[in-house]
């Protein structure tokens, strides 16, 4: 079973709304990290496609912080083709990928010790032991490195990828015109710091932080404080434990999965991410259009043989997952996301941040020519399963005019003229 969602199309005036380097051929020209030793698990775990909301698995809902494996999955894995796809053979793979699991950047780190030594300076005798004595395992030099778990997040991206390529028979000789790497500060990449209007409006505007700002006074933001403070950190209750002090002890813990602290730690659903990468703000969404308009025009190219890359390998940051998901109609809500929402409208909402894109994220369209005709199928896939768009319904599969006929507003944005001030 399949979770269906509305798809953005005429962005613009909706107001609220797995794969290293080594993907495919494993040269070691295709540097996107150190590998870390091949373990035997790791070699059976590769041999698993990704789901991970199965019941053994405990989902830590931890933001843009979340690993992979922890996220969960945003739709329901197909048990049986809809379609006859025996004969199809893929031809293209065209994603985005986010990093795996890294530390934290250097501010986020200052503002955790800083944390850390004033609770250990001020409180050292009431803490729990384990944390009279804690020190953060890794140096502040590693600020933004990538993590040991996001080395073995993206060598299992690039084993699962390599081995579907392998099932098609693709090219395994690299070539820099068949597998296409991105990874640099162009606008299709990077459109959040190269759109003036999206910074003055959003990014840098007090209009993104008004309703984080309400939450962290409403008495639920008040009563995690006070738990964190009581009953995980056994504090005194003269002691002075403010919201940004919550908020580096829950970064800390982000990022250190073994932190006894984790389960005195809610999620605090701070409505940020929702303002800056997603449907809060119109233009929040629309610039990720130059993105989809580049993915939908290296894909059409696939009807000229020849002409077109085996793969499209983008790598990026959740500011840029965020926006294409949300444009691609998998953020869609009925009301804004607000600091005054109860638990129950917390925990139903569709824009969940740590399914969309927690680390090593990824959105993937598969192409594939079919039958006698060559008959051009596209399938979706967000974090490696697939996902279905409502508006190919009856055939239950995509054509590559099927997206280009839906999305002509994306590929008609005038981001230039769009972003002026």
């Amino acid at each position: 079973m399949t979770r269906s969602y509305k798809s953005i199309d005429h962005h613009r005036n909706c107001h609220v709304g797995r794969l290293a380097k080594r993907i495919l051929v494993a040269l070691p020209v295709l540097a996107i990290g150190v590998v870390l030793a091949c373990r035997w698990w790791l070699d059976a775990q590769a041999m698993q496609p990704f789901v991970a909301a199965t019941s053994s698995l405990v989902v830590f809902p931890l933001s843009t912080n979340t690993p992979y494996a922890m996220s969960g999955s945003v739709e329901e894995p197909h048990e049986q083709p809809k379609n006859n796809w025996s004969t199809c053979s893929l031809v293209q793979i065209n994603a985005v990928y986010r990093h795996g699991t890294r530390y934290p950047m250097e501010s986020d780190y200052i503002k955790m010790q800083r944390t850390l030594h004033e609770l250990q300076t001020a409180h050292n005798s009431t803490l729990p032991q384990w944390l009279q004595t804690y020190a953060f395992s890794y140096p502040q030099s590693v600020s933004e490195l990538l993590a040991p778990a996001g080395e073995v997040e993206m060598e299992g991206l690039g084993r699962r990828a390599r081995m579907l390529a392998d099932r098609y028979s693709l090219p395994s000789r690299y070539s820099p015109d068949a597998f296409v790497f991105e990874h640099t500060h162009d606008i299709s990449l990077r459109f959040f710091d190269n759109c003036p209007k999206y910074k003055a409006w959003v990014r840098y505007s007090t209009n993104m932080t008004i309703q984080t700002k309400a939450f962290e006074e409403t008495s639920r933001a008040l009563a995690m404080v006070a738990q964190l403070r009581d009953a995980g950190l056994h504090l005194p209750p003269s002691a002075s434990f403010q919201w940004s002090q919550l908020m580096a002890v829950y970064d800390a813990c982000a990022y250190v999965c073994n932190l006894p602290l984790r389960s005195s730690l809610f999620q605090p659903s701070i409505p940020i991410d929702y303002y800056e990468c997603g449907p809060g703000f119109a233009i929040s969404v629309a610039i990720a259009a130059p993105l989809l308009a580049d993915m939908l025009a290296t894909m059409t190219a696939t009807d000229h043989p020849g002409a077109a890359a085996i793969a499209y390998f983008r790598f990026a940051h959740a500011e840029t997952v965020l926006p294409l998901a949300c444009l691609l109609g998998m953020c869609s809500s009925t009301s804004p996301l607000v600091a005054s929402w109860t638990e129950a409208q917390i925990h139903h909402r569709q824009f969940k941040v740590s399914r969309l894109s927690p680390f090593a994220s990824n959105l993937a369209f598969h192409v594939y020519k079919c039958g006698k005709n060559d008959e051009k199928r596209v399938k979706f896939l967000a974090n490696e399963v697939e996902v279905d768009m409502p508006f190919c319904h009856e055939k239950g599969y995509c054509t590559l005019d099927d997206l280009q006929q839906h999305f002509y507003t994306a590929v008609a944005f005038d981001f230039q003229n769009e972003c002026k001030l």
